[in-house]
């Protein structure tokens, strides 16, 4: 794109032709304008479409620039293509910015997508945060920490009892030593099972870890 260009094309404005596809005009009936007319069809002022055409990155495209007593010559068209292109950019600015802050705060990808605003995603947030302290006072909300400890007791008491079944059985129903051993496979496969179970759920890899740093859970024989 040239400043000494008296007409200018499509092409010589950078993005706009794909802008013109993407945005086609509504009505189908393209013109030339000047700002004022512009300026009644966007509802914006004159100021504003002049600074659209003026500022420094990103400018409206126009097919003749204005200056000395000369009228600028804006297709409406492309000014519409423009400025959807331009509203777009910021509609997806913000989402990003509210994914960003949805992944600080905690807030699903889904909600962030919802259209919500940066602001609307710290909201969301605080209210959230809130809910939880009142549920904690309540005693409607347990703390991953004291879910990890309830599964560490329970999963102690079932390895305990799974190991010690084969003996049992042994002693009361009078089993024979390989009998004894296929109890303790199966016993075996279920602890390994319900480990795996429980790393693929939502207590996830928390409870993982705690299986490693604690070898009295994990089955050693």
């Amino acid at each position: 794109m040239t400043e000494a260009s008296d007409t200018l094309a499509a092409a010589d404005w950078p993005g706009l032709e794909t802008w013109l596809v993407d945005h086609p005009l509504p009505s189908g009936e393209d013109m030339d304008l000047n700002m004022s007319e512009l300026a009644g069809v966007f509802g914006v002022s004159t100021n504003t479409v002049k600074s659209w055409l003026t500022q420094a990155e990103g400018r409206m495209p126009c097919v003749e620039r204005g200056g000395n007593g000369r009228e600028y010559v804006l297709r409406l068209s492309w000014c519409y293509a423009w400025r959807q292109h331009q509203d777009a950019e910021k509609k997806d600015r913000a989402q990003n910015l509210a994914r960003l802050q949805g992944t600080l705060f905690g807030i699903e990808d889904d909600q962030a997508d919802q259209g919500l605003s940066p602001k609307q995603v710290r909201e969301v947030a605080e209210a959230r945060i809130k809910y939880a302290e009142a549920a904690r006072v309540l005693g409607t909300l347990t703390e991953m920490d004291g879910v990890y400890a309830l599964f560490e007791q329970v999963f102690v008491k079932m390895r305990d009892s799974a190991m010690g079944a084969s003996d049992r059985l042994e002693r009361e129903l009078g089993l024979t030593a390989p009998q004894a051993r296929q109890v303790d496979r199966a016993m075996e496969e279920m602890l390994s099972s319900l480990i795996e179970e429980l790393q693929d759920s939502v207590i996830g890899t928390g409870f993982e870890a705690n299986l490693e740093m604690n070898a009295q859970l994990v089955n050693q024989t």
